[in-house]
């Protein structure tokens, strides 16, 4: 049974905004996936003080390490991890990876990424998209910075700030292209 609203990742792809996977051979894409999920996993079981460190992959250990880090050097406090968010006007579904404190109590959108290099034009989108959820459904919490947070398989990481204000139009632009091609394509 499909969801009642598009993936922010889902309407993104579907209207060539996504990232653009098809030079990687499929058994190297599934392998990063299943990795990101893992590691994906970890950080929220690590929020909610249900993680068994000693289970982790040998794969994930560098990318939880480096969000270790990345915890101890920004002083982040977690609100929330990988929680659904339905945009109640715009009827899209996403799941930011995690909204907290950082920077003197301010309120930040994080995106965790397991990568060498980051796909800044996706992100941007993505976390625009995100930050629109999070802030139609919690108005008087509103997000004061947006980061993409890479984590590195030497255990380090890479904070890339977002301006995602800037992107939101462009989301929205993309929903609508992606809600056209979905009436012809049944029409």
């Amino acid at each position: 049974m499909s969801e009642p609203y598009p993936r922010v990742t889902q309407i993104l792809r579907d209207v060539g905004l996504g990232a653009d996977f098809s030079r990687v051979p499929q058994a190297r894409l599934e392998y990063a996936r299943m990795r990101g999920e893992a590691l994906h996993l970890a950080i929220r079981y690590h929020h909610e003080g249900t993680l068994d460190e000693a289970s982790l992959h040998p794969d994930v250990k560098p990318g939880f390490e480096a969000y270790l880090r990345f915890l101890a050097d920004t002083s982040h406090e977690p609100i929330a991890s990988e929680i659904e968010l339905v945009h109640p006007a715009w009827q899209y579904i996403g799941h930011p990876d995690r909204v907290g404190l950082m920077n003197g109590g301010q309120r930040v959108l994080l995106d965790w990424k397991m990568v060498a290099a980051l796909d800044f034009w996706p992100t941007v989108y993505q976390l625009a998209a995100y930050k629109m959820l999070w802030e139609a459904n919690y108005p008087n919490q509103k997000i004061h910075s947006v980061f993409a947070v890479q984590f590195s398989t030497d255990g380090k990481y890479k904070l890339h700030s977002i301006d995602a204000a800037k992107y939101e139009q462009d989301f929205l632009a993309a929903l609508v292209v992606y809600r056209a091609k979905q009436r012809v394509g049944r029409e």
